[in-house]
């Protein structure tokens, strides 16, 4: 086998596989091995730049580049996402607001789920009726912990979901996998710049003195902003990734956000008891 330059780390390799990353030889469709690529390699700032960058520029770039063997300006996608989690955890606790994050009255009113976690609680051997204010806050300040860091178990069921929805074109799950690691990345971000957006437009209401807004409503059109912005990108995506038309797009949208309604519910129910078997008995 002739000679290649990894495009992932830019070693030179003559296996099918480089020896220093694992990255495997990748071909184009006429059979042809890709083009050589030479010159100094990017450093970790400037891949973590394209790799911001191709995710909204548009919507799916880094993931069409990635699952084309146009990887070595990126940061794998596993590690984009990571670094964007870690940066996710510092804006909230900087913050100090609650994205993805339920107090414990919140876990056991719940309507989807709210007699599985009861239950549970009650197993557990707590009364629901009968919650005291220290065993709350101390399992609400646990619960903030895990609910920041326990995002990736979301990625596995979108990617099966994006798997199934395309199966007619044959992809393989890597590529679904690819798709849902960038997609969480973006979501991340996404609410990051959201909420503290809308933490400052609530306090600027409430001082200029609309103190009757109503947060039902508040919460309804922050929902609609925070689920418009994940379709836009579900939209865009697919198209640059996949090549869908547009009426294929919609419903692939329509359907990974539904999925994404129970995946994140189902999220809820695993961080509720996560906390609860970490947390002491009150």
């Amino acid at each position: 086998m002739s000679s290649w330059i990894c495009p992932n780390c830019g070693s030179a390799a003559t296996t099918r596989y480089c020896g220093n990353c694992g990255e495997r030889r990748l071909y184009d469709p006429r059979g042809a091995p890709h083009k050589p690529i030479t010159g100094v390699q990017p450093s970790f700032l400037d891949r973590l730049r394209a790799s911001l960058v191709g995710l909204v520029s548009p919507p799916g770039q880094i993931t069409s580049d990635w699952i084309r063997g146009r990887r070595m300006r990126y940061l794998t996608p596993l590690s984009l996402f990571l670094w964007i989690n870690v940066a996710f955890f510092l804006i909230q606790s900087i913050s100090g607001l609650g994205i993805l994050t339920w107090p414990l009255r919140a876990h056991l009113s719940d309507d989807l789920f709210s007699g599985f976690t009861t239950w549970l609680f009650a197993r557990r051997g707590h009364d629901p009726a009968a919650i005291t204010s220290g065993y709350a806050e101390l399992f609400n300040a646990l619960e903030a912990v895990h609910a920041k860091s326990l995002v990736i178990v979301m990625v596995p069921p979108f990617a099966v979901t994006l798997a199934v929805l395309t199966l007619d074109r044959h992809e393989p799950f890597r590529h679904s996998w690819t798709f849902a690691l960038h997609f969480f990345a973006f979501s991340l971000l996404w609410f990051s710049a959201l909420f503290p957006v809308g933490a400052i437009v609530l306090r600027a209401l409430t001082v200029s003195g609309f103190a009757t807004v109503d947060h039902h409503v508040m919460d309804l059109a922050f929902t609609a902003v925070e689920a418009g912005g994940l379709a836009w990108y579900i939209y865009a995506a697919a198209g640059t990734v996949f090549g869908m038309k547009p009426l294929r797009r919609f419903i692939t949208v329509v359907a990974l956000i539904a999925v994404l309604y129970v995946i994140l519910k189902a999220y809820h129910v695993v961080v509720f008891a996560v906390t609860l078997y970490s947390t002491p008995a009150s």
